[in-house]
């Protein structure tokens, strides 16, 4: 340090210049006469004078520490590249000072070279470089290492960066900086070594270290590039692993990267586990609601286990499956309840911890405020509210809270905030739920091609709707909403040929005090030849329906599940048309639908956890127990299907699993099984309702006798099944999804599928494993005016049975070859098909 102070006070006197003797052993007393500055013609002369601290007047003396003071002030400015204070002479006591600078080039532009505009557009962003800004060496320094860095984040490890300074001719002391980039190649992770490690598997390791991961050929969607910010959290995370069981002493003793070669780096890392810990005795404090015995079966923490430091904490405060002691007493009301764990004591690797609480007053609920909803009304987003002013706060019904309104469909559910207020002078808490509206009408408006024609289909579905604005002028801007209610109008058609128009609506809640869902529906559809009715060929098949449906929530076994009824009639007008059951007549389908399903999914469009599972039963009246015949050979088709009679039962499930911890990755996999069945044998199967699978699963103009139309995907459209459906069917699929985009306007991700299926002529053709596979991949969209559209191409692998539509065909040939055939779908909805 001596040293270093010699050295600082050579340098400034350095730069005191003498125009006169001066004598170092006996300084002298002066009074500074007047002050000239030399090189700084851009600079205020006056703000120099100051910066420095001399004044005209001022007694100085010289040699002394004043003058280092003011060469010192001036350097720290960081304006000059050089700084001299010169005595030009001395009158008498009058000292005349001089003080000579070299002021620093300024910066009047930067340009790259070697850069893409992309990459060079963001580093502008992070170098902070601007016209007029001084250069100095520490300047440029940092202006190379945040190149530097931007590249080595994307992988580029062995970028070079030479910063080149061109003087400007156009500006008096200004530089031009080229700054030269020649990023190189990528430089990839060959591998990753582990040292010393016994207890957990490598490959578990490799795995924990989210952003530096070793090449593979099937990794797609995270590079193995290497970048030492990632490369330190990762190495965090990776000893998480050891803490989990137990051996919370782990480090890293030793690691280092090297290369390979010019494109490939080696990372090896060399681990001391040291010794396993356990849990030891824990004890309670602070607890008078639960007893400590059944704190204790909460927290599932017992002596001996496993230490698990990361698992005590979530058991305390933040379980996934609500599983924790912050949870227990927040669904209490305890709103100010707080728990913290102090470890007290380590005895032969066993870990005491006394956990301490405050569980603080119940609070209760006093008043529920909503904002953001500019266009659906309060006592709609009220009657979803699970948490009601007076009852006692419940975190549990905050999140249910959350999921009702996100069924809803009028909210961005990326965009919830629910915030607790809480007043601790009365013991209360107001709840603030914020939510963002977004567009959930839709209009479809296409054209497509099915029974060799093409068919045009305009559909409009309001799904938040007002009717009882219907007349109020007002409220037409453009539509009366607000009231939560659903109305829906469809059309298709290719002109005579093909018509269809579809009507329904739905009151979500009927008489606004309970969720009891009213809808009803009317639709008709004609299918019909180009020719005069008078035509013997004219052929025409007429279907007109009406139903009406009571959906009801339950509240037991869980308020998850809800019943479903409805009565249908649909009325078959059949003209000279051979493909129908019977060629001319009509027919009469009054049914009765009940379904009770479990919806806990989170999300409408793209769920992230829960499950939905249904059972459907649809029969009508069994017309041949009191009909009076007892033969049905002698009677015309027309005749015996005069009523249609059957009974129909569904079994669907469908499950959503997060793969990853921000729940992005989604595993879903579903099953459905239906069966079509008589009440007669003697008049046999009924020729409506029957399953038809294969293709993308979309209503057409070849639903005309209730069939129902579940896709496979790799298949062709109803090519699976017979010509005229089958009663059986078994549908399995797995897909895995991964969102691009969750953004409300445009919801877009993409998914993997396998799945596979088939249709039984009968139980005695049943079998559950005998099923036509299929795998592939697709993309949805979700656009709020249109809902959800997507594209799937797929690949069916196996040929078909005797009894499909399929059989000996073209494709069913290759099939038998073993070479699969791809199909290329496309996709309206969130569900293919309905099974």
């Amino acid at each position: 340090m001596r040293y270093l102070t010699i050295a600082l006070v050579v340098h400034l006197f350095s730069q005191f210049a003498f125009g006169q003797q001066v004598n170092y052993e006996n300084p002298k007393t002066y009074e500074i006469g007047p002050i000239s500055i030399n090189g700084a013609d851009n600079f205020d002369h006056q703000a120099i004078k100051l910066i420095a601290g001399l004044r005209q007047g001022e007694e100085i003396v010289i040699p002394g520490d004043d003058i280092s003071k003011a060469i010192r002030n001036l350097w720290e400015e960081k304006l000059f590249s050089d700084v001299q204070i010169k005595l030009d002479k001395a009158v008498g006591d009058i000292a005349y000072l001089s003080i000579n600078l070299k002021p620093r080039p300024k910066l009047s532009r930067f340009k790259f070279v070697g850069a893409k505009k992309k990459d060079a557009d963001n580093i502008r962003e992070e170098i902070n470089l601007f016209s007029g800004k001084n250069i100095t060496e520490n300047l440029i320094f940092n202006t190379r290492a945040k190149v530097v860095g931007y590249y080595r984040e994307k992988g580029f490890y062995n970028v070079d960066v030479n910063i080149q300074r061109v003087n400007d001719s156009l500006m008096n002391n200004s530089e031009i900086f080229i700054i030269n980039i020649d990023r190189g190649e990528p430089v990839r992770i060959a591998e990753i070594n582990f040292y010393g490690v016994e207890s957990v598997k490598e490959g578990k390791l490799r795995r924990k270290m989210k952003d530096t991961k070793q090449k593979a050929f099937w990794r797609f969607f995270k590079r193995s590039k290497f970048t030492e910010s990632a490369y330190a959290r990762d190495k965090n995370l990776l000893l998480q692993e050891f803490k989990k069981i137990g051996l919370r002493d782990a480090k890293i003793v030793h690691d280092t990267v090297y290369a390979l070669d010019e494109k490939n780096l080696i990372i090896d890392i060399t681990i001391d586990e040291g010794e396993k810990y356990y849990f030891g005795n824990i004890t309670w404090v602070g607890n008078s609601k639960y007893t400590s015995g059944y704190l204790d079966t909460v927290l599932g923490l017992s002596y001996g286990d496993l230490y698990n430091k990361e698992l005590l904490d979530t058991r305390l405060h933040q379980s996934m499956d609500g599983r924790d002691i912050t949870s227990l007493y927040m669904d209490k009301g305890h709103l100010f309840f707080q728990v913290f764990a102090v470890e007290t004591n380590v005895e032969d690797h066993h870990i005491d911890y006394e956990i301490r609480m405050t569980e603080g007053k119940e609070a209760r609920i006093k008043d529920i405020i909503i904002k953001g909803n500019y266009k659906t009304n309060d006592y709609v987003i009220r009657r979803e509210i699970r948490t009601k002013p007076g009852d006692l706060f419940n975190r549990n019904d905050i999140i249910r809270t959350q999921r009702e309104l996100a069924q809803l469909g009028y909210f961005d559910e990326q965009a919830f905030e629910i915030n607790p207020l809480p007043n601790p002078a009365d013991g209360t808490v107001d709840i603030e739920y914020v939510v963002t509206e977004k567009s959930s009408d839709q209009i479809e408006l296409s054209g497509g091609y099915g029974a060799g024609t093409i068919i045009g289909t305009l559909g409009l579905t309001f799904n938040n709707f007002s009717i009882q604005n219907t007349f109020n002028k007002e409220a037409w801007a453009p539509l009366p909403t607000g009231d939560g209610q659903t109305l829906s109008l469809r059309g298709q058609t290719n002109g005579p040929y093909y018509q269809s128009y579809n009507f329904s609506f739905t009151e979500p809640w009927l008489g606004g005090k309970k969720p009891n869902a009213l809808t009803t529906w009317v639709n008709h559809q004609t299918y019909s030849s180009y020719l005069d009715e008078d035509d013997d060929l004219y052929n025409k098949v007429s279907i007109s329906g009406a139903g009406i449906g009571l959906q009801r929530r339950k509240k037991i076994p869980d308020d998850y599940f809800s019943a479903y009824y409805e009565l249908s009639y649909s009325y078959y007008d059949i003209t000279n048309y051979s493909s129908f059951a019977f060629d001319d007549g009509f027919s009469n389908d009054i049914a009765f639908k009940y379904v009770l399903a479990r919806n806990s999914i989170d999300a409408p469009i793209y769920p992230k956890s829960g499950s939905r599972i249904s059972f459907t039963a649809k029969t009508t009246l069994p017309y041949s127990r009191f009909d009076g015949i007892s033969d049905y050979s002698s009677l015309s088709e027309q005749e015996k299907y005069k009523y249609a009679e059957y009974y129909k039962m569904k079994l669907t499930g469908e499950w959503y699993l997060p793969l990853t911890a921000d729940k992005k990755l989604i595993l879903s996999p579903k099953v459905g099984f239906g069966f079509l069945g008589g009440f007669s044998s003697e008049k046999g199967l009924t020729p409506f309702e029957r399953f038809y699978l294969g293709g993308n699963g979309l209503t057409g103009v070849n639903q005309l006798d209730g069939r129902e139309l579940i896709s496979l995907r790799g298949y062709e459209s109803e090519a699976l099944s017979s010509e005229t459906g089958d009663p059986l069917i078994a549908r399995y699929s797995l897909e895995l999804r991964y969102p691009i985009s969750l953004n409300p306007s445009a919801t877009f991700f993409v998914l993997a599928f396998a799945e596979a299926g088939n249709t039984y002529t009968g139980f005695d053709t049943f079998n559950p494993f005998n099923v036509k596979r299929s795998f592939g991949g697709g993309v949805r969209i979700y656009l709020p005016m249109f809902g959800l559209l997507g594209f799937d191409y797929g690949w069916g692998i196996d040929p078909f049975d005797p009894h499909s539509n399929g059989y000996a065909g073209g494709n069913d040939l290759i099939r038998r070859s073993g070479k699969p055939v791809g199909t290329f779908q496309f996709i309206i909805g969130k569900n293919l098909g309905d099974l």
